[in-house]
């Protein structure tokens, strides 16, 4: 045998240094129960030297003192010392009963020394068996050399010890091999898997410094919800609130309800397994606001070998800068807007302002019962939509949408909701506006000439105060060129391109008395574009062309100021119109009961509500402001085609009078 065979010959029977603890707590328990077996040898050796009379008060002392030496070793040795005085005690007691049972069955008792050889390989130690085998063999030379008799019940020769000898020597390494392979298979396993386990926690401390140095919240979610234990800190740190092994769904719920809410609503169509995941993944909510966060959440299907859906990873991202990067663009390209619109026409802008801002007053104002404010909100949505101001519209879409989602009227809430906006918009649009106070008076040339002309020929007195002090008021045509222009940019937004003629027949009015009106007058404009016009292929199919025509017209008919609004869409359809009041329950069996329904609140031709229209609040709110002045409204069908809606005031009863420029 050489050196390197020699050295595998005494790995093979010495142990490993270290003592786990898994083979400290199996062979402390071995050595227990040895003890315990010992202590029940002295009655049965007691009884075996009744029965063959050598001598029970022998057995007694005799057993008792071998077992003295298991229980000591047991209180006082580490567990593998220990079992090396247990696998001596084995043979000591094999000895023993051999001795006590002289007699005819005196060598059959020899398989105790073979049982317990066996049973030792349990420990897992071959130095255990190498330790009862050399005791046994001693035990036996020895006995047979001084007192044959208590090994052999007749006169054996050497040969049959040496028989006895070379059984014991098989059954050794028959046990050492068995004790070598318990240990490694059983009691050595701790050993490999503590060392794994070892391998596995520093790689997860190497995962877990990973994702805990990025700033992105990964996370495992299984299909109940639960997730997993690796996930990077930040999910804590982004979310705001304590995650431990719980449930996804329920920390939603606890940072976000309505987030909560939306995810549970998709995460049920990922477990009944009716709809493609991949579809259902792409619907998930994917934006959450979080205190003074803006979180983003994509989600990457996990899947088995199958192709099933098992598990998912959610990843959490800050988009906080993005959000406000974004809509820092959206602001500056706001206000690009406006400056637009205020090189165009600077004081149709400040018109708009000062009545937006007026609005807002009444919208804030505690006296302003809640369906009026209701129609402001409505109508401040509208006109900011118009002159680009999209944040404002925005705002106020929001707050209409939750008050009818809510079933509920407009709160001083509400209201604050949409000043924050519009206080957050207005220190740009202060800058850009810079002095808003329009103290010159514009006229056009042809008024300049008539003036001329009247003075040359002798025009005096009443007459010519009166041509100058209209010049006060707004020139009809400059208000109607401006809600043209606001026309075309609603056609554009709804994809209709529009054509729009002004006719103003010379007319001025009080702009101060008429603003809040124009106001409210642009929802009769939207909802002519929005409902009037057909879209382009539509009127094309019906051998119109594919721009539509909208004529904004003002007439002055003896005592009546009429403004009317035509065009030469599809017209009406009062069959929809009656329905829609029927369901409603507004009068709807006459020609002007449906005319009365088309301005009632709350009534709309449109099942679901847009940002442009649907809400059957801002014809309404024009009906109010027309009824203010004391008018009236009719809607007719245009000659060729399209309708018509004419408003008309008695100028007695006007607040404003319109006033035709002489010529």
């Amino acid at each position: 045998m050489d050196h390197r065979q020699q050295r595998r010959f005494v790995d093979f029977l010495r142990l490993p240094a270290k003592v786990t603890q898994f083979e400290e707590e199996h062979v402390d328990g071995l050595n227990r129960l040895a003890v315990i077996l010992f202590a029940l040898h002295i009655p049965v050796f007691m009884g075996v030297a009744y029965i063959h009379e050598t001598g029970v008060m022998t057995a007694l002392s005799l057993t008792t003192l071998a077992w003295i030496g298991p229980l000591v070793a047991w209180k006082a040795l580490p567990a593998r010392q220990a079992a090396m005085v247990m696998g001596f005690s084995a043979m000591v007691m094999g000895g023993l009963l051999v001795h006590f049972g002289q007699g005819p069955v005196q060598i059959e008792m020899h398989f105790y020394f073979f049982v317990l050889l066996a049973l030792l390989s349990t420990y897992g130690n071959p130095a255990v068996v190498l330790t009862a085998a050399v005791t046994a063999t001693i035990h036996h030379l020895t006995l047979w050399w001084l007192l044959p008799s208590s090994i052999f019940n007749y006169d054996a020769s050497f040969w049959v010890v040496g028989v006895h000898a070379i059984f014991v020597v098989l059954e050794s390494v028959a046990s050492c091999y068995l004790a070598r392979n318990f240990f490694d298979d059983v009691i050595g396993l701790e050993a490999i898997v503590n060392e794994r386990t070892e391998e596995l926690d520093a790689r997860n401390a190497d995962l877990r410094l990973v994702l805990d140095s990025v700033g992105q919240g990964l996370m495992t979610v299984e299909l109940d919800g639960a997730m997993g234990g690796a996930r990077s800190a930040a999910v804590e740190t982004l979310l705001g609130a304590p995650v431990d092994q719980g449930n996804f769904l329920d920390l939603l719920d606890a940072v976000d309800g309505d987030f909560g809410v939306q995810m549970r609503m998709h995460w049920e169509g990922l477990t009944d397994g009716f709809m493609p995941h991949e579809l259902i993944l792409d619907q998930m909510p994917r934006r959450l606001r979080c205190g003074e966060r803006h979180l983003r959440f994509d989600y990457s299907p996990i899947t088995d070998a199958e192709g099933e859906l098992v598990r998912l990873l959610v990843v959490i991202s800050d988009v906080t800068a993005m959000v406000a990067r974004e809509e820092s663009e959206r602001r500056q390209r706001e206000v690009m807007r406006v400056f637009e619109r205020v090189m165009e026409d600077k004081a149709g802008f400040l018109e708009f302002y000062e009545e937006a801002d007026n609005t807002l007053g009444r919208i804030e104002d505690t006296a302003t019962h809640g369906i009026a404010r209701k129609r402001e909100i409505h109508t401040l949505k509208g006109i900011s939509a118009i002159f680009g101001l999209e944040s404002i519209a925005k705002v106020c879409h929001e707050v209409e949408t939750e008050v009818e989602e809510e079933g509920r009227l407009p709160t001083a809430d509400d209201a604050a909701a949409i000043r924050a906006g519009w206080d957050d918009l207005r220190a740009d649009l202060d800058q850009l506006i810079g002095e808003r106070q329009q103290d010159a008076i514009e006229i056009p040339d042809v008024e300049y000439e008539a003036l001329l002309h009247a003075v040359l020929d002798g025009e005096r007195g009443e007459a010519l105060a009166a041509r100058i002090r209209s010049w006060r008021f707004d020139p009809l045509a400059r208000r109607l060129t401006r809600l043209a222009g606001q026309v075309d940019r609603i056609g554009e937004r709804l994809g209709k391109p529009v054509e729009v003629t002004v006719e103003d027949n010379g007319l001025r009015l009080d702009g101060a008395r008429w603003s809040n009106f124009w106001s409210s007058f642009v929802h009769v404009l939207r909802n002519a574009v929005d409902h009037g016009i057909e879209a382009p292929e539509d009127r094309e199919a019906a051998g119109k062309s594919a721009t539509g025509h909208i004529t904004l017209r003002g007439v002055l008919d003896g005592e009546v100021f009429h403004l009317e609004v035509e065009d030469d869409g599809g017209g009406v359809n009062w069959d929809r119109v009656a329905s829609k009041a029927a369901e409603k329950g507004l009068p709807s069996a006459t020609r002007e009961d449906l005319v009365a329904a088309l301005f009632a609140p709350g009534m709309s031709t449109r099942d679901q509500a847009t940002d442009m229209s649907g809400r059957g609040v801002g014809m309404s709110a024009l009906m109010e402001s027309a009824v203010q002045r004391g008018g009236t409204v009719a809607v007719v069908d245009a000659p060729a085609g399209g309708t018509i809606v004419r408003f008309s005031f008695p100028s007695i009863e006007m607040t404003g009078e319109p006033v035709r420029a002489v010529a």
